[in-house]
């Protein structure tokens, strides 16, 4: 008698495949070009940073595709930051292409590069001719979509897109007043509209009113909890139609508007510590712990311009490295992807040796070289380009070997309507030399121990 046992097939996560490279699941950062040199995408559990450049306009665009890329693929969204709007950013996604416009456009980018002759009627080398394209577009691809920067995302596809978005809306209750008299009126106005919203009836107010000014915040909360109580307690016994509530201090703020104990001893600036108290309960739920038998998501969280001017303090350096060490652990230990742009060249000028040690705690370290402002700008030979894109790490999650690309010598170009990614191809200089014989001597040597003797006298045709 055999026995024979069903196997359970668990159901792959949307917007997921299992990479060809390195047979681990993956999915697209929402950029064609990129997920080709990333190995077909990013591997669930990873953190890729992207190094911004100097006007912080590149690192922005490739962020919109990580989200939009999220929102078509129905994946949960995170979305924090300090120097940008997190609701106007998704506002301003790209919108998605059909597949009858993404044939169009290849069609169109084949025929570009198919040009018969140049203007001197030079032609291309033979062997160039069949060299694989850089560009990942025309490649057919089981993950990713294609975008047009031109046009906005539809709003409907956003409102049906779970995100949470986190922006340290948080107001400091210690705010500086030359007058103590008017800080201590504004105080009384607060408490009284706070505690009139959350109790209906005139001996609340009346209590909230009584209230010491001079008390602390947090004091007051608590006097005026138990003043309230025995102003509820008072009017019970003398009607009993008046209905009474216990206020407590959960009730009059939110838990998020409150840091925890640790939060200020781990952190010295509380903002790191209020960015986890958001993300880190959203990693815990059931839908994004592995192993469990049920329907799973992935959550893309983005973090936009961490490490700005905004986030600095005297413990910066600090504070920043125990985030990225805690950020990576809570990644890891669920199905979500972590995609973070930082100002690194802010950063250097802070501290020279933190780059390293934040290239250190992710998995991808891509940084953007712009060409604005500087004087590559205006050379011919950089005329196509907006930049060039530096591969400073790449990490092996889960396998033996990573995946490298066929260069390192990469290029990006931002056009109207899209972000590429590809190889950097140089134009050859045309430049007629008047001695022959030293042309004839740079042929010869570049051709030293070939065994083929070449004729000065003759014309060389490409």
């Amino acid at each position: 008698m055999m026995s024979f046992r069903k196997r359970t097939v668990q159901k792959p996560i949307r917007g997921t495949r299992t990479s060809p490279h390195t047979a681990q699941v993956i999915t697209s950062s929402g950029n064609p070009s990129l997920d080709e040199i990333l190995g077909g995408g990013l591997p669930i559990g990873s953190i890729c940073l992207i190094e911004e450049d100097r006007f912080m306009t590149h690192a922005k665009v490739l962020a919109k595709y990580f989200l939009a890329e999220g929102v078509l693929s129905k994946q949960e969204i995170f979305l924090g930051s300090l120097d940008d709007l997190p609701a106007e950013m998704l506002r301003r996604l790209p919108k998605p292409l059909t597949d009858e416009e993404v044939e169009l456009e290849q069609r169109q980018d084949q025929r570009a590069n198919e040009q018969p002759a140049d203007k001197n009627g030079l032609r291309i080398a033979f062997r160039y001719n069949d060299l694989p394209l850089v560009n990942s577009e025309q490649t057919t691809a089981k993950i990713g979509h294609h975008f047009n920067l031109m046009e906005h995302m539809d709003s409907m596809m956003l409102y049906y897109t779970q995100t949470t978005l986190w922006d340290d809306n948080y107001k400091e209750k210690d705010i500086v007043v030359q007058d103590d008299n008017i800080s201590n009126s504004c105080n009384s106005l607060e408490r009284e509209e706070t505690l009139t919203s959350a109790v209906t009836g005139d001996q609340v107010t009346a209590a909230a009113v009584e209230a010491d000014g001079e008390i602390t915040a947090s004091n007051n909360i608590i006097n005026n909890n138990n003043n309230n109580n025995t102003a509820a307690t008072d009017s019970s016994t003398a009607n009993n139609s008046i209905s009474t509530t216990t206020i407590t201090p959960s009730t009059l703020t939110s838990p998020e508007s409150q840091p925890s104990q640790p939060e200020s001893r781990f952190f010295h600036n509380p903002r790191y510590g209020r960015l986890l108290n958001k993300l880190q309960p959203l990693l815990k739920y059931e839908r994004f712990v592995p192993g469990i038998n049920r329907q799973k998501n992935l959550c893309r969280v983005c973090l936009t311009s961490l490490g700005s001017p905004l986030w600095y303090d005297d413990n910066f350096a600090t504070d920043l490295l125990k985030f990225l060490t805690v950020l990576r652990a809570s990644v890891r230990s669920c199905t979500a992807v972590c995609f973070i742009t930082m100002p690194m060249h802010l950063i250097a000028k802070y501290d020279t040796s933190l780059v390293p040690k934040i290239r250190q705690l992710v998995d991808y370290a891509i940084e953007l070289e712009s060409f604005a402002g500087s004087d590559r700008e205006t050379h011919p030979a950089f005329k196509e380009y907006s930049g060039l894109l530096h591969l400073h790490k790449m990490s092996a999650l889960n396998t033996l070997a990573v995946h490298m690309p066929e260069t390192t010598d990469l290029a990006f170009k931002l056009r109207r309507k899209k972000f590429v990614i590809e190889k950097m191809h140089l134009p050859p200089e045309l430049q007629e030399t008047s001695d022959k014989s030293a042309a004839a001597d740079i042929i010869a040597s570049a051709n030293c121990g070939s065994g083929v003797s070449i004729n000065s006298n003759v014309s060389m045709d490409f």
